[in-house]
């Protein structure tokens, strides 16, 4: 460590594309020492105290600008998409802020009012909440917040506060579905957190009672957040059709993340259920606006992907009925086919790798099973330079003989 004290680190972030900002503000953050050792100067040291990282927003001129507890939870929301760092990183001081500002918001929002009766012309006291707006927007952080740490309680308070908002107003779509996306997530963090408490046990057959059990608990969890995600989606369909296929796809995306974090294998009928659902509410915004969702290529690779598992899920528990399994194996890639997301294209390019060496199990017609493996083994070649890192591709790979080594190397085959 040096003799002198650590300087101030100061990074400058691109302005923020959300709507809800200004063009004239831009992002200043510093990172200030807290109960750093003086004689430190060394950024990269890990005996001292990281410090909290301390935001500063300033427009053109230079001058510090104020910005509201939304616009701090778009930030947080853009920052937690792109910081693979969770604990001492920007999104999580973003996270803070937010949760601070709505604090004195609604706070501020709900006061006390003395009003003088007509009658008496006697002072009442009476209480103005929070809007619902202002504690919609507070649940939504909670919930964002909870999911990226992840932190139970915040998801929980999250749902008291969406379940509050109902009471007052059935009609609440945004609650609703609210509601219902915090119910997920709060079923799959509880899941994976009881799972680490569990390493250690055995796997007996009291464990497996226990699993079957808690997979039950969380069924019915699925099924409340499916009764909101319904319920917020008939009153929105209603009222915004664009905006309705918008939240019908993000509420597919929370699905999909969410069931394949479940052993397929083990909860093979529960799983299916949850594909089935996905597929639902694609395919009912795709009766509705084909076109609109034919150009969103996130759509399709949702879509697509849900469709293929469904399929392998069935060809593995039914083999003598493949009938089915085609049905969904082709409309699988055609979906698939048409994903060509610039952010997922890794994924679903490995999808459909898997969807065409999948159709040479299912297929009868040797002409068609040939053309599959090779187009199989082209997009999963394809995958791997995405991520080179990925271990079972690779052994996947040398399985179909299609890596070579050459000088102790791993390169891909042209296959020319």
């Amino acid at each position: 460590m040096s003799k002198n004290k650590r300087s101030i680190s100061v990074i400058n972030l691109e302005a923020s594309s959300s709507d809800s900002l200004t063009s004239q503000n831009s992002k200043k953050v510093r990172l200030t020492p807290s109960n750093h050792a003086q004689t430190c100067d060394d950024s990269a040291c890990k005996g001292c105290d990281v410090g909290e990282v301390e935001i500063v927003f300033t427009n053109e001129e230079g001058q510090e600008v104020e910005l509201s507890p939304n616009e701090l939870l778009q930030l947080a929301l853009e920052e937690s998409s792109k910081e693979p760092l969770r604990e001492h990183g920007i999104a999580k001081r973003l996270f803070d802020m937010s949760l601070e500002g709505f604090d004195k918001l609604i706070t501020l929002e709900e006061q006390k009012i003395e009003v003088e009766t007509v009658k008496s012309k006697e002072k009442e006291v009476r209480y103005r909440f929070a809007t619902k707006k202002t504690r919609y927007q507070y649940a939504c952080c909670c919930v964002a917040f909870g999911i990226y740490l992840p932190i139970i309680e915040h998801l929980r308070k999250g749902i008291e506060i969406y379940k509050q908002i109902i009471i007052e107003d059935d009609g609440y779509y945004d609650a609703w579905i609210g509601l219902g996306r915090a119910r997920i997530h709060l079923a799959k963090i509880e899941r994976e957190m009881s799972r680490n408490d569990q390493n250690d046990l055995s796997d007996s057959e009291n464990s497996k009672e226990e699993q079957e059990s808690s997979i039950e608990i969380e069924q019915a969890s699925f099924n409340m957040a499916i009764d909101a995600f319904d319920k917020g989606l008939s009153i929105l369909k209603s009222k915004d059709e664009k905006k309705y296929v918008i939240k019908s796809i993000l509420i597919a995306k929370d699905l999909q993340e969410y069931v394949m974090s479940i052993d397929h294998l083990k909860f093979t009928a529960y799983t299916q259920k949850i594909f089935t659902k996905v597929i639902n509410y694609l395919q009912d915004i795709y009766d509705l606006d084909n076109i609109y969702l034919n150009e969103i290529n996130f759509a399709q690779g949702i879509h697509g992907c849900c469709l293929y598992y469904l399929a392998k899920l069935k060809t593995d528990h039914n083999d003598d009925e493949n009938e089915e399994s085609k049905m969904f194996l082709n409309e699988a890639i055609e979906k698939l086919l048409k994903a060509n997301d610039p952010l997922e294209e890794d994924r679903f390019r490995e999808i459909l790798g898997q969807a065409y060496i999948l159709k040479t199990i299912i297929e009868s017609d040797e002409e068609q099973i040939m053309e599959a493996y090779e187009k199989g083994r082209e997009c999963l070649k394809q995958a791997y330079k995405f991520d080179p890192d990925n271990e079972n591709l690779r052994e996947q790979l040398e399985t179909l003989g299609a890596l070579s080594n050459d000088d102790d190397e791993e390169y891909l085959d042209d296959d020319d």
